[in-house]
């Protein structure tokens, strides 16, 4: 069962009715586990949703990692969070949950957050030479050299 399964692997599980949070069990973990924790999922035949990121780094000073893990059939989805440091890289899941490639690539375009063991990382939205990543809270566009000064193409 995956309840005895994590148990030894997250800090933390809370138990949310999922009519108000769309999901069923919370987790808090260490970055540094996440491959377990996904082998973890993968032999109780659950698959991998979703990987998204937030930028905490104003209250934080980290970064949140956003895995949703799920089981056909009847639902028991399980939201995974761990938070890493700005300049640290997370461990891919990418070995385990194929699928993992794309988001950890978007992860890393939108955000900068790299992602070890990656087969690989590269920008995957924004252009190769594009300098800065989008949905950082600091973020300012630069200024595009193909636009007038009046936003006119």
């Amino acid at each position: 069962m995956i309840a005895d399964k994590l148990s030894t692997l997250v800090l933390d599980a809370t138990e949310v009715t999922y009519d108000a949070r769309g999901f069923h069990v919370q987790h808090t973990a260490s970055p540094n586990i996440l491959p377990q924790i996904a082998d973890a999922f993968l032999s109780e035949n659950f698959h991998l949703e979703m990987i998204t990121c937030q930028d905490r780094r104003e209250n934080d000073n980290a970064f949140r990692l956003i895995y949703q893990f799920n089981q056909y059939g009847s639902p028991q989805r399980h939201v995974i969070h761990a938070d890493i440091a700005p300049d640290t890289a997370a461990p891919s899941i990418a070995a385990i949950f194929p699928a993992a490639d794309w988001y950890e690539r978007e992860i890393f375009d939108m955000y900068g957050v790299s992602f070890d063991d990656h087969p690989d990382l590269k920008r995957i939205l924004m252009e190769e030479d594009y300098f800065g990543h989008p949905l950082l809270k600091d973020f300012v566009d630069p200024p595009n050299p193909y636009r007038s000064e009046d936003g006119a193409s």
